[in-house]
C-alpha cells in the first residue's frame, strides 16, 4: 500500500512539473538561415526548429493567461517570425528551382 501511494505522489508530482515547464516560453527563436548560402539540411534543421518554436509559444499563450494586450503582442511577433522564415523558405525554392 505504501508503495502504491509512493507511486501515486511520484506521478503526481512529475505531471505537475510538466504542466509548469510547458507554460514557460522558449528561451530563444532560432535562427534563420541565409538563402544566399543555407544548403538544404540546414534549411531541413532550420523548418523543425521553427515548428517546434511556434507550436511551444502557442503552447505558452494558452495557459500563461497573459493580458489581451501581452497576447496580442506575443502573436503579432509569432506571425512575423514565420512570415520572415516564410519568406527565406519561398527564396530557398526559387533558388532550387532556378
Amino acid at each position: 500500500m505504501k508503495s502504491l501511494v509512493v507511486v501515486v505522489c511520484f506521478v503526481a508530482s512529475c505531471m505537475a512539473s510538466s504542466l509548469v515547464m510547458a507554460c514557460v516560453k522558449p528561451a530563444t527563436k532560432p535562427e534563420i538561415p541565409d538563402v544566399t548560402s543555407v544548403a538544404t539540411a540546414q534549411m531541413v534543421k532550420a523548418n523543425n526548429d521553427v515548428k517546434v518554436y511556434v507550436q511551444g509559444v502557442q503552447t505558452y499563450l494558452g495557459c500563461a493567461r497573459l493580458a489581451r494586450n501581452e497576447e496580442k503582442k506575443e502573436l503579432d511577433d509569432l506571425k512575423q517570425f514565420a512570415e520572415d522564415f516564410n519568406k527565406v523558405v519561398r527564396e530557398y525554392k526559387a533558388r532550387s528551382t532556378s
